[in-house]
């Protein structure tokens, strides 16, 4: 995963820390919200990304109540738990964007598109 890291450095302009808390956002959100397997068959392709995982939290903490927008809520927590680290909106929907490019890269279209397709609204970003 460094060089994702390096890549969220470069491209979007992060710190090192908000380089790595995108990338543990990121990767936490798309685990909690990905369709059941989905992200072990990302893992299987992208390496490090099991490390990642294994520090993610499975549970949403997305109140129940708020299910009910189809995803939007859920994408605003990730962006204001990015935007805690320091990120405009820009760049938290570049360094989204550039997460869901690096996986693609490594993992290939159909794995991903799996997952992006899953989550309401995130197609906008990825």
């Amino acid at each position: 995963m460094e060089e994702l890291v390096t890549r969220l450095k470069e491209k979007v302009g992060l710190s090192d820390v908000a380089a790595r808390r995108a990338v543990d956002v990121v990767i936490e959100f798309l685990s909690s919200e990905a369709p059941a397997g989905a992200m072990e068959d990302l893992a299987a392709a992208v390496p490090g990304l099991s490390d990642v995982l294994s520090r993610c939290s499975r549970e949403s903490n997305v109140p129940l109540s708020t299910r009910h927008f189809g995803g939007m809520a859920r994408l605003m927590q990730v962006a204001d738990r990015m935007m805690s680290a320091g990120m405009t909106m820009a760049q938290v929907q570049q360094a989204t964007h550039e997460v869901v490019a690096f996986a693609r890269e490594r993992a290939g279209d159909e794995a991903v598109n799996r997952i992006v397709t899953a989550i309401p609204g995130l197609r906008q970003v990825a």
